[in-house]
């Protein structure tokens, strides 16, 4: 508000500074016509010389304006481009060595803020290739857990540990491309389809590509697109369904071959028919790997290892899903209870 006024003043200022020189001008004109010093032509030719002069002041001065105004706005840009990182790797540079992609959780706190903790002394552990879900009400720290995995955020206490390594001595890089990740909402890039799936590993052939797209039952749809797997899919996948985008992040998983895998509501998106096709992937996907499962649909989580349920960013149960619905008052069995059939009065 303050700039707009300023900018009206000086606006203000600059065209009452002109009129009075415009009258200036016109006076001493007369005055010299009146005297034979002037003709009309000659006016005319000043005149039209004064104009041209005003006009390319008052643009002048806007063009001031505006270069000021953009310096302002670089420099608030520039501060954002020099704020350093709040996650550094360790000077050290070492490097993340996975053999059996063991985790451990030891007495981790973290909070987003300092006004309250999301996980408070949380301490687990998952065994090499176990298949844990990771379930609970919305709030309960499930997703959170994933990012401190990634290290997106640092813990204010504890530990975390990847085969023995603590994750913040080793760095990002090698953390996480040790990591694979199928997120509830995957993202695409405007590029073809070969390209999007070979993200997983950018030195994949063509012919492995395929081969992942096949596991994940990409391969069909793709081919049903005139330029198949050259087919752009535009800003974030805009021109794929969300269960095809899914089955294409799915497929950049299986290419990448991470011993760490985390599915985030990865198939949240797709009907029955789809989930139906891509459960098999999974299947394929998980053999063989330490598997962090994050679902609100329980019955995708059955066949899994263990079952893990937060709540309040604490452990609340802890086991199969064959014992979980077997506590009557537990929480899972409650959640299990809502999607068999609670959600109807009997």
């Amino acid at each position: 508000m303050l700039e707009w006024n300023i900018g009206q003043i000086a606006d203000s200022v600059q065209g009452l500074m002109m009129i009075g020189l415009e009258f200036a001008v016109f006076y001493i004109a007369i005055k010299a016509w009146q005297q034979g010093l002037f003709t009309i032509g000659d006016f005319v030719w000043i005149q039209t010389y004064l104009i041209e002069i005003f006009l390319s002041i008052w643009r002048f001065g806007r063009t001031v304006r505006d270069v000021y105004r953009n310096l302002a706005d670089a420099e608030e840009m520039t501060e954002v481009l020099h704020t350093e990182h709040e996650i550094r790797d360790p000077k050290s540079e070492k490097q993340l060595s996975v053999v059996r992609g063991q985790i451990q959780f030891q007495d981790v706190t973290f909070g987003y803020d300092e006004s309250s903790n999301v996980i408070d002394d949380l301490s687990f552990k998952i065994k090499s290739g176990q298949k844990v879900a990771l379930v609970g009400p919305s709030g309960g720290g499930k997703t959170t857990i994933t990012k401190l995995l990634l290290r997106l955020f640092d813990i204010q206490k504890g530990k975390i540990l990847v085969d023995g390594q603590d994750i913040k001595k080793v760095t990002q890089d090698s953390l996480r491309s040790q990591i694979s990740l199928v997120p509830q909402d995957p993202i695409l890039f405007h590029r073809t389809l070969m390209e999007n799936i070979r993200y997983g590993r950018r030195d994949a052939s063509d012919k492995e590509v395929i081969a992942a797209a096949k596991l994940a039952n990409c391969h069909d749809f793709i081919m049903s697109f005139p330029k198949k797997y050259d087919t752009f899919v535009g800003e974030r996948g805009i021109k794929l369904s969300g269960g095809e985008r899914q089955r294409v992040a799915i497929a950049r998983a299986i290419l990448a071959n991470a011993p760490i895998l985390i599915l985030d509501e990865a198939t949240s998106s797709l009907d029955s028919a789809s989930e139906a096709l891509i459960q098999g992937a999974l299947e394929n996907l998980v053999k063989d790997k330490t598997t962090l499962v994050i679902a609100h649909r329980l019955s995708t989580i059955m066949k899994m290892d263990r079952i893990i349920v937060f709540q309040g960013g604490k452990i609340v149960e802890d086991g199969s899903h064959a014992d979980l619905v077997h506590y009557k008052t537990g929480l899972y069995k409650k959640l299990w209870d809502l999607q068999v059939g609670g959600y109807l009065d009997k």
